[in-house]
């Protein structure tokens, strides 16, 4: 019956590909489930890879969930509890009240971002297919950043291709994805090992240098935190914004040039996480060794020793 309810919202009613190979009754995680709906709410900024492509990062958002056959549009339908513990959904469609510990089917409705392919590099496009993403059965490992509460990752399954009939989506193409909750990780970013440095940089932002000296001042797994001396606020700078970083460590140590994302900031600081980095010519991801290398660099510089910084 779920099946059938979900097919006839989609507009897919009789179509072979509205089975939904959820998961059965009992076996969804609830306190997962609680960690995921924290992580992975309705409209918030998130990225993710397809087919465990990890080099393949494109952006996205959660445009509902889809609970027991029914779609949830709005964190505001989801009814709390003084804790904040999720008790109840409202959905869409006949103000329907679904308990969330009756919870059958969880599912997680995404926007179709099969044309962000073509901003893809030939290698990149070679590695997932033009236009198979999101093919029944691949996976969608989806990442959430909420600052100093951690990143959450968790892989899903595309149950199928969409394109509502009615609601405040009608007529877009969206992608069906069932969350596998055992997958479902959450890194503190507060317990990360720091690596202290005070190393000059110069960050450039949409192709302009950042007015203002710029430091290092720590280096977590794969991020920098970054303060502005002087005055300027960073009120130019925003959340899940790409920059780039410009910095010399020294003889023989070599000179950077990576490319971030801004995960957090405060009028005075910010933190960037690493995407790439330009070496030997060519825009490539870091590896382990070219974290490890970057950390021992940052450790043991002297302010002495900085070459002159130099525009991306």
């Amino acid at each position: 019956m779920l099946r059938t309810f979900l097919a006839k919202s989609l507009g897919l009613e009789g179509s072979p590909e509205s089975s939904s190979g959820s998961p059965r009754h009992g076996t969804i995680d609830l306190d997962r489930l609680r960690r995921l709906l924290e992580f992975f709410p309705i409209a918030k900024k998130l990225r993710y890879y397809p087919e465990y492509k990890e080099e393949v990062l494109f952006d996205t958002f959660v445009v509902a969930h889809c609970v027991n056959g029914n779609f949830v549009y709005s964190d505001e339908a989801i009814r709390r509890d003084s804790r904040g513990d999720p008790i109840a959904f409202h959905a869409e469609t006949g103000d329907e009240r679904l308990p969330f510990t009756g919870l059958e089917l969880f599912q997680l409705l995404v926007p179709d971002t099969s044309d962000l392919e073509m901003k893809l590099d030939y290698r990149r496009r070679a590695l997932i297919g033009r236009g198979r993403q999101f093919i029944k059965g691949n996976c969608i490992s989806l990442i959430s950043n909420l600052g100093s509460k951690g990143v959450s990752t968790v892989d899903t399954e595309v149950v199928q291709k969409v394109v509502p009939q009615d609601g405040p989506y009608a007529r877009t193409k969206m992608i069906l994805l069932t969350p596998e909750l055992n997958t479902l990780t959450v890194s503190d970013q507060r317990r990360r090992a720091r690596a202290k440095t005070c190393t000059p940089v110069m960050v450039s932002l949409r192709q302009e240098a950042f007015p203002g000296p710029c430091t290092i001042v720590d280096m977590s797994e794969g991020a920098v935190h970054i303060r502005v001396g002087g005055d300027p606020a960073m009120h130019s700078m925003h959340l899940g914004e790409r920059v780039v970083l410009d910095f010399d460590l020294g003889q023989p140590e070599p000179h950077y040039t990576i490319k971030g994302l801004v995960i957090r900031r405060s009028p005075e600081t910010c933190v960037v996480q690493f995407e790439e980095m330009l070496k030997n010519g060519m825009r490539g991801r870091f590896g382990p060794l070219d974290l490890l290398q970057l950390k021992a660099g940052l450790l043991n510089y002297r302010s002495g020793m900085a070459g002159k910084l130099k525009r991306p």
